[in-house]
């Protein structure tokens, strides 16, 4: 159940589920990375740059171990 729930919390916010399980490092590093994705999505052409990254950070959040 904690890795669903780390899953949700990243589907709102990257990194947040890296967070809720305590790699905090790795919830840093997330939502720079899929921030600055989506905020220069306004010059990506192929806008499935951040989504994809969104998508990876999700499934990084359920399949991480606990701490």
């Amino acid at each position: 159940m904690k890795s669903f729930l780390a899953a949700v919390l990243s589907l709102f916010v990257p990194g947040l589920g890296q967070l809720y399980k305590g790699h905090f490092v790795q919830a840093i590093v997330w939502f720079l990375v899929v921030g600055a994705a989506y905020g220069l999505l306004y010059w990506f052409v192929f806008a499935l740059v951040p989504i994809v990254l969104h998508i990876i950070c999700i499934l990084q959040a359920y399949f991480i171990d606990n701490e």
